[in-house]
């Protein structure tokens, strides 16, 4: 065999070599990642879904959830055998930063339309919620006290404030149907035009998620007045 052809079959030899040498890492490097990739896949999926599965829906970038009634200072009410509970809605979900604390008033308390319903601290911060009606507190979640994070992570949920025994008849006035999912939608829309205009196009994509944690001084009052009404 000439020395040219010798040197061919070594080379071709070193290189089938070389080939099944990587082939056997990247089957080992898919072995590890693709169980990873699924399970990310899994996790991104379900948080999709979780929010349908509560029976929520989307309006704009925050949730609504249907057979609610609206408050323009973003709570919402549900009538249960003669009482309401209350809660946060979701464009108010989207405005806290997050929840290290929740002041609710106690059992027994009066409160007029206007009222402070709630104190949601924020850190360095603190947003007021209004009552959106008058009424008689019957019952605090103790839920929220416990663990305030349920105020903005399941705030149609295991994240209600408290009930009332209403003083008339003005809830059933507030925002219902298909009139609040399009209000609903619009806040969360001007909510980004808001933040929008304060952080710049570039500082509003870079966010981390959807709530405002830039936001510090006048521009938090100034969003808390201009959504929250309290």
């Amino acid at each position: 065999m000439s020395p040219p052809v010798e040197v061919l079959e070594t080379l071709a030899a070193f290189l089938l070599g070389l080939l099944l040498r990587m082939g056997v890492v990247v089957l080992f490097v898919a072995a590890i990642l693709l169980p990873v990739v699924f399970v990310l896949g899994l996790v991104r999926l379900y948080r999709i879904a979780r929010p349908a599965m509560r029976g929520l829906r989307r309006a704009g970038r925050a949730l609504y959830k249907p057979g609610l009634r609206y408050a323009e200072g973003h709570t919402w009410i549900e009538r249960e055998e003669g009482r309401l509970k209350l809660g946060l809605d979701g464009v108010a979900q989207e405005i806290l930063p997050w929840a290290l604390g929740v002041e609710l008033p106690g059992p027994g308390a009066r409160l007029a339309e206007g009222d402070t319903l709630a104190v949601i601290s924020c850190g360095a911060t603190e947003a007021r919620f209004a009552s959106p009606v008058a009424g008689t507190v019957l019952e605090v979640n103790p839920a929220v006290v416990r663990d305030p994070s349920l105020v903005k992570e399941d705030g149609y949920g295991r994240g209600w404030l408290l009930t009332l025994a209403p003083s008339d008849a003005r809830w059933s006035t507030l925002l219902a149907d298909e009139v609040a999912r399009k209000w609903v939608e619009d806040e969360s829309d001007r909510l980004e035009a808001f933040l929008e205009e304060r952080l710049g196009f570039e500082g509003l994509a870079s966010r981390a998620g959807p709530a405002p944690k830039q936001l510090v001084g006048t521009d938090w009052q100034q969003l808390v007045r201009s959504f929250l009404h309290a």
